[in-house]
């Protein structure tokens, strides 16, 4: 029996979760191993899994010939402004649409949740007019502003479930105990929805950093590229330097890989972790 179950356990547990991660990592391995390949081997037939002869060329030409240090500190600030902005708007504006009861509530909510329903490309025109008109064209501000738009409704309907998830009862305590209902929110709540506007603040920068559409529409300017705007640089009209694109991508990974390793255990935690013992 217990040879049966050793079988079945290989065989609908250990091999599907191998084939996934096999399946998973397997862009990211040649990602990787293409970045560390001279162009000529990239090309050559037949292909080679593993380089010939390890160069970081690729990875030097980023920033001594491409300038790839200014497009990341361009995408920085973009995410970075954008995730505070969402954060902020989202606490409030969550607080507000989960605790208060009024007039064309069900509306705004109705309305928020269509704004999901259209996709990036049939924004663009209007969104361009509007930044043209504001004279934000080639500013990262027109991106900041438009990457905040867009994702503050699904950030609100993030906070707002958090703020559901979180008893009445924990800040009404406080205010018994002499709170007002601002310091109770920021002194009671917030340190109890750390993982959550974690969680919130990540989206948010996530979706800012790997903004393209609007960046194509917004910013010609190449000292104002992102860097998705940026990796353009390495396909030509007749030629992709696939070798630098790769180095390029790995290079844009890493914010987020970081990002990742450092908010691991606040996304696994409970909105409510620690805040009521039952």
């Amino acid at each position: 029996m217990k040879g049966k179950q050793g079988i079945k356990k290989v065989i609908f547990l250990y091999l599907p979760v191998i084939a996934f991660i096999i399946i998973t990592l397997a862009p990211f391995y040649w990602m990787i191993v293409t970045s560390l390949k001279h162009s000529t081997e990239v090309f050559s037939r037949p292909l080679t899994y593993w380089p010939k002869e390890f160069t970081f060329e690729n990875y030097s030409k980023l920033f001594s010939g491409f300038g790839f240090g200014r497009y990341f500190l361009n995408s920085f600030f973009v995410s970075i402004t954008t995730t505070l902005i969402v954060i902020v708007l989202s606490l409030i504006s969550g607080y507000a649409m989960s605790r208060y009861k009024f007039r064309g509530k069900g509306f705004v909510y109705l309305l928020l949740l269509c704004t999901q329903m259209f996709p990036a490309v049939v924004l663009m025109i209007p969104l361009f007019e509007t930044m043209n008109s504001l004279r934000l064209i080639n500013s990262l501000w027109s991106l900041v502003i438009t990457c905040s738009c867009t994702n503050l409704p699904f950030c609100l309907f993030m906070m707002m479930g958090y703020y559901n998830s979180i008893p009445r009862s924990l800040e009404e305590a406080a205010q018994v105990d002499g709170c007002s209902l601002l310091k109770a929110v920021f002194k009671v709540l917030m340190p109890t929805m750390l993982p959550s506007i974690i969680a919130t603040g990540s989206y948010a920068f996530i979706n800012s950093w790997n903004v393209f559409i609007y960046a194509t529409a917004f910013i010609t300017k190449k000292e104002k590229y992102p860097i998705p705007l940026a990796l353009n640089i390495f396909q030509g009209e007749f030629n992709t330097d696939y070798a630098g694109l790769a180095a390029g991508c790995v290079v844009a990974l890493i914010p987020v890989l970081i990002l990742f390793a450092m908010i691991q255990k606040n996304l696994s935690g409970g909105a409510t972790s620690g805040a009521v013992k039952g």
